[in-house]
């Protein structure tokens, strides 16, 4: 079986990655539940800090993914450059 690696689609999803990461560390900040009295404030405060707990953990699991993508991209395109040229051809550096 071949599996093509396409460092460039690897690269890109690197990037999707890491925008993912950063949109998603922006959820904890978007409401904490502080406007909201009686008796639900502190419930709504409650769960808009465990929204901000996951979303921080999901912030640091896509950006670690991004990481590994992006070695697994730097890996393939150093492979594909040492590989040896047929015969007349050269090898981009």
């Amino acid at each position: 079986m071949v599996i093509e690696v396409v460092p460039a689609r690897l690269y890109a999803l690197a990037g999707v990655l890491d925008a993912a990461s950063a949109r998603v560390a922006q959820v904890g900040a978007t409401g904490d539940g502080a406007g909201v009295g009686g008796p639900l404030g502190p419930v709504v405060a409650g769960f808009g800090e465990t929204v901000a707990a996951a979303g921080g953990c999901l912030a640091g699991e896509l950006a670690w993914l991004r990481s590994a993508v992006a070695t697994a991209a730097d890996s393939w395109q150093q492979l594909d450059g040492e590989l040896l040229a047929g015969r007349g051809t050269a090898v981009p550096r």
